[in-house]
């Protein structure tokens, strides 16, 4: 946090001030999908064996998850997230509507997703959305599905059951 508000007063970081829901809306779906292909990468990595030892495997004790999961991570996995966040931050000036509501729904996905109760019918799987179906496979099966909000990576990088 305290690089992000670094980067914002030496002006590497610049916040948008539109308040068009249209751009808003554009705004947080591009921040969902490039997110998303970014997790993917970085939860991909983290399962590169020497990696996994260290970083992630306390999170894949809960295979059964449940909504405390989405919580149980190394704090270098915490660092990771952030510093991707920034760097999309810097790329681009998104508004503060449209973070804000990114947030909220990551909040509201990761939750979700570790639950172990579905709550989207079987049809949603074929949108690339991520539900909890296709996060609970990636527990039992950690070779697959690394993807978090969307399935789209995984299936373009072979890595989708």
């Amino acid at each position: 946090m305290l690089l992000g508000v670094f980067l914002w007063k030496n002006g590497w970081i610049v916040l948008g001030e539109t308040q068009s829901v249209v751009r808003i809306i554009a705004e947080v779906a591009a921040l969902l999908l490039l997110m998303d292909l970014l997790m993917y990468f970085f939860h991909y990595g983290a399962h590169l064996p020497f990696i996994y030892k260290i970083l992630h495997r306390k999170h894949h004790e809960h295979v059964s998850t449940n909504f405390l999961s989405l919580f149980v991570l190394h704090p270098f996995e915490t660092i990771g997230f952030g510093l991707m966040m920034l760097a999309l931050l810097i790329g681009y000036d998104f508004s503060v509507i449209s973070i804000s509501i990114y947030l909220m729904l990551n909040l509201i996905w990761g939750t979700i997703g570790h639950l172990n109760r579905e709550f989207f019918p079987a049809s949603f799987d074929r949108l690339l959305v991520g539900t909890t179906r296709f996060h609970n496979q990636h527990h039992l099966d950690e070779s697959k599905n690394f993807g978090f909000y969307t399935s789209i990576w995984d299936r373009v990088f072979g890595t989708y059951k």
